[in-house]
């Protein structure tokens, strides 16, 4: 029986665990639909602005928005990855040997 209860403990911390990294989730999608928003804005109030009387300049300044918010999407994947990565590399010990070979 005792099996049955540490068992019945682990899955339980392994479903708050993913509970926590789901809201973690949900989270990170939430702040990047809000960046992407503001940039989709920003983007809309530039195009139907009249500040810019050449309108090279005006789509100069669009494109500048887009590989701005494009290059912080993928720095943020790149480093996500990243971290996964490190938590799921295992650490591979060496044989030690007393004597070394020349």
């Amino acid at each position: 029986m005792m099996k049955g209860k540490h068992t019945e403990e682990t899955l339980s911390a392994k479903v708050q665990q993913l509970e926590e990294t789901i809201k973690l989730r949900d989270k990170e999608i939430k702040d990047i639909k809000f960046s992407i928003s503001d940039t989709l804005l920003q983007i809309r109030t530039l195009n139907e602005s009249n500040d810019y009387g050449d309108p090279s300049q005006r789509k100069r300044k669009i494109s500048e928005l887009c590989t701005e918010t494009r290059y912080q999407l993928l720095v943020d994947e790149i480093d996500n990855f990243y971290k996964k990565e490190k938590q799921q590399a295992k650490i591979i010990e060496l044989p030690n040997t007393a004597k070394v070979n020349k």
